[in-house]
């Protein structure tokens, strides 16, 4: 049998306009009063209407991430899977959109349902989709922006480093071909530029690739012998590891190949990847909990201070 808000009102004494308000944080009650309420109502399993809820306040439960249309990471399904108990913790529901999608799609997306609030954690909002959402009267909070720090800058920074200090002179930056999956691309390949310069090293060329190996082969031959190249992923790595087999180029003295996410794959590939590890959870934790009450509109804790660690974990392809 389903428990409505008149058998909540009944049986914590009060009124069922009383029960609304209470339930959804509004009026001026005791703390005894809203205490009873509450109490009663989790006793009964009552469930509030969440149609009722959104003509009442304006807005519905649902959370809007605006996420990257990108290989899901370890790190980035972690942060998906923490944030959507949180959430739910609030009596929030997290819904994923791709960043990339047409702003048509948002837009109905969101006067349809009158999301809570949208996120933007990992990429910034277009002027399109920041216009939209504004317009809509709806919430945004850019994490993005907030941050103040470009994690993939550093991550081609630091793959210069790492190249630099084995010797090598010529780098170059290899791209994955797909502008939806490669979102991240241009602050490495922008990081991994700035550390040349600083370094007085050459600029770094840049090469784009599908994950197929005759493109990744064609692209190889017109590099030359004693090329580094740091990579997108460890996908694009990958592919162009067996380019090298395939050209009868020895990995790392005649191409030197420097991955990005530590996955698994990598570890078992002949020669095993040098690639970069991200340390986020410290960071995603507190970055969560601020998101969880910013929108559930209960006080704020500080705000992270804890940066992404990234982590070389060299191997034998550079």
């Amino acid at each position: 049998m389903t428990v409505t808000g008149d058998d909540v009102a009944r049986a914590a004494g009060v009124s069922r306009p009383a029960v609304s308000q209470i339930l959804n944080g509004r009026g001026r009650f005791s703390p005894d009063t809203i205490r009873r309420v509450e109490e009663t109502a989790a006793a009964m399993n009552y469930r509030p209407s969440a149609a009722a809820r959104t003509l009442a306040t304006g807005t519905s439960d649902v959370v809007i991430a605006l996420v990257p249309n990108t290989t899901f990471g370890t790190n980035l399904q972690d942060f998906v899977d923490f944030l959507t108990e949180e959430l739910a913790r609030a009596g929030l529901i997290l819904v994923l959109r791709f960043a990339s999608s047409p702003v048509e799609l948002l837009e109905h997306f969101i006067t349809t349902v009158r999301p809570r609030a949208v996120i933007a954690p990992f990429v910034a909002p277009t002027a399109a989709e920041r216009e939209s959402i504004e317009a809509a009267g709806i919430a945004l909070i850019d994490l993005h922006a907030e941050g103040g720090r470009d994690e993939n800058h550093r991550i081609g920074q630091l793959q210069g480093e790492y190249l630099a200090s084995k010797g090598h002179r010529h780098l170059v930056y290899a791209h994955l071909r797909d502008t939806r999956l490669d979102v991240f691309g241009d602050a490495r390949e922008q990081g991994l530029a700035d550390y040349c310069l600083a370094h007085g090293i050459d600029a770094p060329t840049s090469i784009r690739l599908p994950l197929e190996l005759d493109e990744a082969v064609s692209l190889l031959r017109t590099l030359p012998l004693g090329t580094a190249i740091a990579c997108y992923n460890d996908d694009v790595a990958i592919a162009l590891l067996g380019a090298a087999r395939e050209l009868g180029r020895r990995v790392p003295e005649d191409v030197a190949l420097m991955g990005m996410d530590a996955t698994r794959i990598g570890t078992l590939v002949a020669p095993r990847l040098t690639t970069i590890k991200v340390e986020a959870a410290p960071a995603m934790d507190r970055m969560i909990r601020d998101v969880v009450s910013r929108v559930s509109g209960s006080a704020r804790p500080a705000r992270p201070t804890d940066p992404v660690v990234l982590t070389v974990v060299p191997g034998d392809s550079a």
